[in-house]
C-alpha cells in the first residue's frame, strides 16, 4: 500500500481528498495535517510515502513546507493539490521536485490519473533497483520519459480541452470508421454539439482527424470527421 498524508487545511476538502485516495485501489490515508505543528509532526512519526500538498495555509507557506520535505524527507514524494495558478508558483513546484500538481476544484477522474501514474511511476522505480546497485541507460529512460510524457501532455492542452474527455471522444472514433458530423458523434459520446465540435476542431488542428464536406441525402452541407490511422492525442 503506498500511505498518503493530507496536508490542507480546510476540513471539508480534506475529507473530499481522503474519500478520493481511499477510492483508488493501492493507496492509504494515513493522517491528516491541517496546520503547521501537524504538518510537520505527521511528516516525522509517519514517514508517508505521498503527500497531498495544499499551498494556502494562514500559518504554514506551503513551498517552505516542500523545501523541507525534500531536505528532511527525500523519500516522500509530493503532489500539490491547490487553487494557485500563478506561472512562477507552478514553475518553482516543478523545479521544487513534485511528482505533480492539480488545479482545485479537482474531479476524481483526474485524482485517480494522477494517482495511477504516480503508482505506475513508484512500481518502475521498484524494478529498477530490484537488481544490481546499477542502472542502464534503457531503465533511466524508461522512468524519466514516462514522466515526462506525462506532464507535457498534461501541461500543453489548450483551455476548454481537457484529456480525459479527448481520450473518450477519440474512443468513438476507430481509425478507418465511417466519418462522424459533430452531432452524431455528441449523440455516442453523450456530449453536446458544440463540445463535440470543439473537440473535433482541436484534433483536425492537431493532426489526428481529418475533416471533409458531406451533402447529405438533402443536400445540406455538413462538416464531417475521420481519424487517421496510428495518430493519438
Amino acid at each position: 500500500m503506498i500511505r498518503v498524508v493530507i496536508i490542507e487545511d480546510d476540513a471539508r476538502i480534506a475529507g473530499i481528498n481522503r474519500r478520493f485516495v481511499e477510492k483508488v485501489e493501492g493507496f492509504e490515508v494515513v493522517g491528516i495535517a491541517m496546520d503547521q505543528g501537524q504538518a510537520y509532526e505527521h511528516l516525522a512519526i509517519l514517514s508517508p510515502d505521498l503527500v497531498l500538498l495544499d499551498l494556502y495555509f494562514p500559518d504554514l507557506n506551503g513551498m517552505d513546507l516542500l523545501e523541507h520535505i525534500r531536505v528532511e524527507h527525500p523519500l516522500t514524494d509530493v503532489i500539490i493539490i491547490t487553487a494557485a495558478k500563478e506561472f512562477d508558483t507552478v514553475r518553482e513546484a516543478i523545479r521544487g521536485g513534485v511528482f505533480d500538481f492539480m488545479i482545485k476544484p479537482v474531479v476524481f477522474e483526474r485524482f485517480q490519473e494522477k494517482l495511477k501514474a504516480y503508482q505506475k511511476y513508484r512500481e518502475r522505480l521498484a524494478k529498477l533497483g530490484s537488481g544490481s546497485n546499477q542502472v542502464d541507460q534503457e531503465g533511466i529512460d524508461q522512468l524519466l520519459w514516462s514522466s515526462g510524457e506525462r506532464a507535457e501532455r498534461d501541461v500543453y492542452l489548450p483551455k476548454g480541452i481537457d484529456r480525459i474527455t479527448s481520450e473518450k471522444i477519440l474512443g468513438f472514433i476507430e481509425s478507418g470508421a465511417e466519418a462522424l458530423t459533430a452531432e452524431e458523434l455528441g449523440k455516442k459520446a453523450g456530449f453536446s454539439r458544440t463540445t463535440a465540435r470543439r473537440y473535433l476542431e482541436y484534433f483536425v488542428e492537431k493532426g489526428v482527424l481529418a475533416a471533409d464536406i458531406s451533402y447529405g441525402t438533402v443536400g445540406r452541407p455538413e462538416r464531417v470527421y475521420r481519424r487517421i490511422g496510428g495518430q493519438g492525442i
